[in-house]
């Protein structure tokens, strides 16, 4: 029978699980406590919206049943910790990649459960390799505002051009003007 805390923890795992964007499956082993707090800081320091948990298996696989989501449950094997990301999809991703390389740590991925399916761990470095959405929202304004800032300068051109031969017209007239007389 399943003691309240263990209930808890299921309820938990299930509530993360439906509320994470992703969810990466992460083997720890050969890292000290010390190494994984200092894990969970580097992950939290460049993606604030994450969650790295060490799960028991069995709790996860009754979490992610109860989720309807009985393929997420193989992200668990052995010594496991999920990172669950519930912001842009691309954050924990990168995140992870930037802090274990950084640290040099070569820590293998299980796998990812991304909208409703499980994939396999170099979907995580795929994902850490897309631009977030703020960049790619800055390379379309960038796209956009380049061609604009050209037509601006042609029609300025235009203008200036038509500008000056008006102005060398009008000094033509009144040099004509002041001759006849």
């Amino acid at each position: 029978m399943a003691t309240e805390r263990k209930r808890e923890q299921v309820a938990l795992l299930e509530e993360r699980l439906g509320r994470a964007s992703i969810t990466i499956g992460i083997d720890y082993r050969g890292l000290s406590v010390k190494d994984m707090q200092e894990l969970r800081r580097g992950i939290r320091a460049e993606a604030p919206e994450t969650e790295l948990r060490v799960i028991k298996n069995t709790l996860w696989r009754r979490a992610a049943e109860g989720q309807g989501h009985p393929d997420a449950a193989d992200l668990a094997e052995e010594s496991t910790a999920l990172l669950f990301g519930f912001g842009d999809l691309t954050d924990a991703p990168k995140a992870l990649q930037k802090y274990t390389t950084d640290a040099r740590l070569d820590l293998p991925i299980r796998g990812v459960f991304v909208e409703g399916e499980l994939q396999d761990g170099s979907q995580v470095v795929a994902l850490a390799e897309v631009p977030s959405r703020p960049e790619l929202m800055a390379k379309v304004a960038g796209g956009l505002n380049s061609p604009i800032s050209g037509l601006a300068g042609v029609l300025n051109a235009v203008f200036r051009d038509v500008a000056a031969i008006v102005e060398a017209r009008a000094e033509q007239l009144e040099s004509a003007d002041s001759g006849a007389e």
